[in-house]
């Protein structure tokens, strides 16, 4: 008796151990660190404003960072060409728009491709609950104005 109320004893204060250390641990699939290149293979503004759409840029990195299904994308490109088009014009945006689009379809990719972020990669589908809420932790762990970041996190989660 005295046997089976220590192995009781002794058990019951390792596992609520065993329990906590596994559920500290972090998901399963993570996003790697972001990074941005800013207009990848193509120039960030005009000769005179050399930067005039970097910013257009660098939120669609942002957007393409962590992915999601297909509309998701379309939609991210269709933002990146209308931002854009703000600050640079129709002529400007429209040549963005259609080499983003045609890099679809190139057989190579650069290294920022859709939904590059994850460490173990996942299919273009509807993000999770789960996954849209640890992605709005991590948009808020970039080193950008934290104003801007949260209106990224309301036009895209």
């Amino acid at each position: 008796m005295k046997l089976l109320l220590w192995i009781f004893l002794y058990s019951s204060l390792f596992i609520p151990c065993f329990v906590m250390a596994e559920s500290s641990q972090l998901p399963s699939n993570t996003l790697k660190t972001f990074e941005t290149d800013g207009c990848t293979l193509f120039v960030d503004g005009t000769p005179k404003n050399p930067g005039l759409w970097r910013h257009c840029c660098l939120l669609h990195d942002m957007r393409y960072w962590f992915g999601g299904d297909k509309r998701n994308l379309d939609q991210a490109d269709l933002v990146l060409k209308s931002c854009v088009n703000e600050v640079a014009g129709p002529s400007w945006a429209e040549l963005i728009y259609l080499g983003v689009r045609t890099g679809h379809y190139s057989p190579i990719k650069n290294k920022t491709f859709w939904g590059w972020g994850w460490v173990t990669p996942r299919p273009s589908t509807l993000l999770s609950i789960d996954e849209i809420t640890y992605i709005r932790e991590e948009v808020r762990r970039l080193p950008y104005d934290s104003e801007i970041l949260e209106i990224f996190i309301d036009q895209n989660l």
